[in-house]
């Protein structure tokens, strides 16, 4: 295992030792009996602790879950009444050594509630959750405490407080302090300035007692149900199995809110894209999640890129691919990778002459971001492609026009402005060769604002239909007699096509006329 993974593992992991509607993207459940108690815990409308606890065992049905319950309710209904005879602390001292005796046989570091009444073996989180249930159901106080590697009980926390420790049993299982010894406990710490006289006088020596060694915080029955998870996942984590433990994590993390908890995800989460090769779409949801926590764009984009590239996807799983993107919260990250996935599929669909769906694909990108210079490139050169396809008449100086109001960067691509000046060309030939001058002259306008805004000559206008237009020009006015305007124009027209041989031989037919 990597080092600095099995270091942030040692310092962050709890209880080894013995949401957001978002997450419900990564959660997979391996029956109904497991799905129906978590989404009642995620709810807080569960109220049978004993089916939520044996759940996440995918080979538990109800009525195995039915049998384990009335296994325990009819032991502790045997007991009771001799616990009701008893005193608080041998009721406790009772209750613990009965239920050790009946239950439980082996302690194991990898073992879940169901195991207990499979094999007998349990731990520390286990084994908190069963005495939890059998002092609800005794009606004996308690609280569950939390330590970075451990969960336990106290019992009677307000009188006694009554350390339940499930891993020990016999004598050292539970142990009560008492008075004198709270008292002097608390009085030593107060000397050691750990805690102040003021704070004992306002909550009692008890609960200052408890507070300062079982911690003032505790945590709930709920809390161990996810703790159950967490565990599940680090256990898978060990394998390598890092599917399986993300799985079980992003459950625990719903369930059992905690800050290390929500790290440990986003680290085996980071894991799990390292290690993925997303070659299927299911694996895509990974990086849905985590666009939604992580901080490194480059990185997104990196592997948004690579995904669209190693496959050839079908039109549903492209779908399901947008459809998770566009579930990704953060309206930034959300439009960036899109952005991605569409130029990536806009590249694929070019190179293998799709032009129809590149162009699709361009525009959505375009749609996103309307400076992508790949998008604007491809839109350009397929349009602009697809009207030079057509006849060549008046109409398509109306075609060009709403294309270019559509798209307004197109008017600044060179493809363009080789269009128009290929247009225009084509329209001053024809309307001069037909003797219209007006509408010829008109369009004549035009040709040449484009030809004088190429001040450096670098878009590289196809000079031959420059020629031709300036030598339809030229003839009709030496067919009129306007020699003079003939002779300006063709001389115009050696201005932008020097080499024309058109233009030329008119100019020397005119000369020898004179």
């Amino acid at each position: 295992m990597n080092r600095i993974l099995l270091i942030f593992i040692l310092l962050s992991s709890f209880h080894f030792f013995g949401q957001k509607a978002s997450d419900s993207l990564l959660l997979v459940f391996h029956s109904d009996f497991e799905k129906s108690n978590f989404e009642k815990v995620y709810q807080e409308e569960n109220d049978n602790f004993v089916e939520a606890l044996l759940s996440i065992d995918s080979t538990i049905t109800i009525d195995k879950s039915e049998y384990v319950q009335g296994l325990l309710d009819n032991f502790l209904n045997g007991i009771k009444k001799k616990v009701d005879s008893y005193s608080p602390k041998k009721k406790v001292k009772f209750v613990f050594n009965k239920i050790h005796d009946r239950f439980f046989k082996k302690y194991e570091l990898n073992a879940y509630f169901s195991d207990i009444f499979n094999s007998g073996t349990y731990n520390c989180v286990s084994g908190t959750a069963l005495y939890a249930y059998v002092f609800d159901f005794l009606s004996v106080p308690y609280q569950i405490k939390e330590t970075p590697t451990h969960v336990f009980l106290v019992a009677y926390p307000s009188q006694y407080n009554i350390y339940v420790e499930t891993t020990l049993p016999g004598k050292a299982g539970s142990f009560a302090p008492s008075e004198p010894m709270v008292k002097k406990a608390v009085d030593e710490l107060v000397g050691l300035k750990l805690i102040t006289r003021d704070h004992v006088s306002s909550v009692g020596y008890n609960k200052a007692y408890n507070d300062y060694f079982y911690g003032d915080g505790n945590i709930t029955k709920k809390d161990l149900i996810g703790i159950q998870y967490y565990n599940k996942g680090v256990f898978f984590l060990n394998d390598e199995n890092y599917a399986s433990a993300f799985e079980n994590i992003s459950k625990s993390k719903m369930i059992y809110q905690n800050k290390k908890t929500r790290l440990f995800s986003e680290v085996i989460l980071s894991m799990l894209i390292d290690k993925t090769d997303f070659d299927e779409v299911e694996n895509f949801r990974y990086l849905v999640e985590y666009a939604k926590i992580g901080n490194d764009l480059d990185y997104l984009k990196y592997k948004v890129n690579g995904i669209v590239s190693n496959k050839n996807w079908s039109e549903a799983e492209l779908d399901e691919i947008e459809k998770n993107l566009n579930s990704i919260d953060s309206e930034d990250i959300r439009k960036a990778l899109l952005e991605v996935f569409f130029s990536g599929l806009a590249q694929k669909f070019h190179k293998t002459q799709n032009t129809k769906k590149a162009l699709l694909y361009a525009n959505r990108v375009y749609e996103i971001n309307k400076e992508n210079i790949d998008a604007r490139n491809y839109i350009a050169s397929v349009e602009i492609e697809r009207l030079a396809q057509k006849n060549l008449t008046a109409i398509r100086l109306d075609d060009l026009g709403q294309l270019i109001t559509k798209y307004p960067f197109i008017e600044n691509f060179d493809i363009c402005k080789r269009y128009m000046v290929y247009l225009y060309s084509f329209l001053v030939t024809n309307e001069f060769s037909n003797n219209r001058s007006l509408q010829g002259t008109e369009y004549l306008v035009g040709l040449e604002k484009i030809l004088n805004a190429d001040e450096d000559d670098g878009i590289g206008f196809n000079q031959q239909h420059i020629g031709n237009a300036y030598a339809a020009v030229g003839a009709y006015y030496y067919r009129i007699g306007q020699k003079e305007n003939a002779r300006k124009y063709l001389k115009s027209g050696l201005q932008y096509s020097p080499d024309n041989e058109n233009i030329k031989r008119k100019l020397r037919l005119m000369q020898n006329s004179y």
